[in-house]
């Protein structure tokens, strides 16, 4: 098995992705390339938002990924708070907890995930 070691999300604006990410889920920027490319610190995993350029444009944005949180209530105010449109009105369950689908201002799918306790 292959780890992931980089989860890229493309964006149809790096300005106001990197205020949602950094605003509605606490990450900080750890390095840019160039104008088109942010690395956000994360802990344990490489983040990259990547603005898609004038060709990709017509694709979209894409990559889903799931936040962890520990408190779903609060990360979804966050993400309400900070510009995001939340999926769902309430926690949804699923086999390992809750989540919640949200769209970030750029228009990617991303969830919040509450783990059950063990």
């Amino acid at each position: 098995m292959l780890p992931v070691c980089v989860q890229t999300i493309f964006v149809r604006d790096l300005r106001a992705a990197t205020a949602f990410y950094t605003g509605a889920l606490g990450y900080e920027v750890k390095a840019t390339y160039g104008p088109c490319i942010a690395q956000l610190r994360t802990g344990s995993t490489t983040l990259v938002l990547q603005e898609l350029d004038g060709a990709e444009a017509g694709a979209g944005p894409g990559t889903v990924l799931c936040f962890q949180t520990e408190d779903i209530a609060a990360a979804m105010r966050s993400v309400r708070e900070s510009g995001g449109e939340l999926l769902h009105e309430t926690p949804q369950r699923c086999p390992v907890g809750v989540f919640a689908s949200f769209r970030d201002p750029g228009g990617a799918v991303q969830q919040l995930l509450q783990f059950d306790p063990s």
